[in-house]
């Protein structure tokens, strides 16, 4: 008899590359350029990224139903699973569909349900960093809040550019 379920770790490592090819595709899907409307550029998802959310929602609708339909001593543990996979998917699609952030030379443009639509001058900028929790960058704007920015946004890597040069115009005396 075999001591090692070989069928169980061919799922699991199946499941794990087809999860980084997936990362990995949504990320090569991702336009280095930004959206240009006037001068502002636009950060955007891409479909691949926007079909991705959309599909989160029947499964976050299947999880509901197995939560209602799982066993007394399960429940708990479904319950605690069901929300978490709730709160990703609102919060995945809220992103992707409800937010919008655009920036120029001089100012920050922000627009969400809750913020409605703010702009704000660089100078409000007061600190960039890097999720581990949602694997994203952020950046911390008095009289906006934190703006998240994902690998997966169309202009991704232009932003990180003009950020560098925006932080050296910044920080040099004189400039």
């Amino acid at each position: 008899m075999d001591m090692f379920d070989w069928g169980g770790w061919a799922v699991a490592i199946g499941s794990g590359l087809i999860g980084a090819a997936l990362v990995w595709g949504l990320s090569a899907s991702a336009r280095p350029t930004a959206v240009r409307k006037g001068h502002v550029c636009y950060l955007t998802y891409g479909w691949p990224v926007k079909c991705l959310a959309i599909s989160l929602v029947p499964f976050a609708i299947l999880f509901v139903y197995a939560m209602a339909h799982a066993p007394a001593r399960q429940i708990a543990m479904a319950f605690v699973v069901t929300v978490a996979f709730l709160a990703i998917t609102i919060f995945v699609n809220y992103q992707i569909f409800f937010v919008k952030f655009g920036y120029d030379r001089n100012k920050i443009y922000f627009s969400s349900p809750f913020l409605r639509n703010a702009s704000v001058p660089w100078d409000h900028l007061e600190f960039v960093g890097h999720s581990h929790l949602v694997q994203a960058d952020y950046m911390e704007v008095s009289g906006i809040g934190r703006i998240w920015c994902s690998s997966f946004l169309n202009g991704y890597d232009e932003l990180g550019l003009f950020l560098e040069r925006k932080a050296d115009a910044l920080l040099t005396p004189g400039s």
